[in-house]
């Protein structure tokens, strides 16, 4: 973040959730005990929070500073439309970010509920990494404000 680059930022989150995996797997291979599934689902969920946010903040940051030094009504009007932006971005991610988690956390204590024979954990292990997948997408998909047309009455 410090850096202000977007790749820094993808590369550093991609490696921090490249060692949350191995981590789990190193001590699944080694027979450590490790940390409860639903601390590493919330450290998995945090890292991809933070990881766009993080990109909210960059875009935030080169649009004021383009907005710096200029006093004038439009620039107060759209330096508090990117204000508003950021803080429904940061809002809409968190919400996402939590209702993921939950229904993440739900699916894990399901998944406990419910035996799986050892003739299903191929099949299991693929809709769970389907599963991952899919949250991963949602809570990474680029958003950008949106234009709305205004009509002329």
């Amino acid at each position: 973040m410090l850096l202000t680059n977007r790749t820094a930022i993808l590369a550093a989150s991609g490696s921090l959730l490249l060692l949350i995996v191995w981590g789990k797997i190193a001590g699944d291979i080694y027979g450590l005990p490790g940390p409860d599934s639903a601390l590493l689902l919330l450290q998995f969920m945090l890292v991809i929070f933070f990881m766009e946010a993080s990109a909210t903040a960059l875009i935030f940051n080169s649009t004021i500073k383009q907005l710096e030094g200029k006093n004038d009504d439009l620039s107060a009007l759209a330096r508090m439309r990117v204000m508003k932006w950021e803080r429904v971005q940061l809002l809409s991610l968190g919400k996402l970010t939590l209702g993921a988690f939950g229904l993440s956390l739900g699916l894990l204590i399901l998944g406990s509920l419910v035996s799986v024979s050892v003739n299903q954990i191929a099949f299991s292990g693929v809709l769970v990494l389907a599963a991952v997948i899919a949250i991963f997408i949602l809570l990474t998909y680029r958003r950008e404000p949106q234009e709305r047309r205004r009509t002329v009455d």
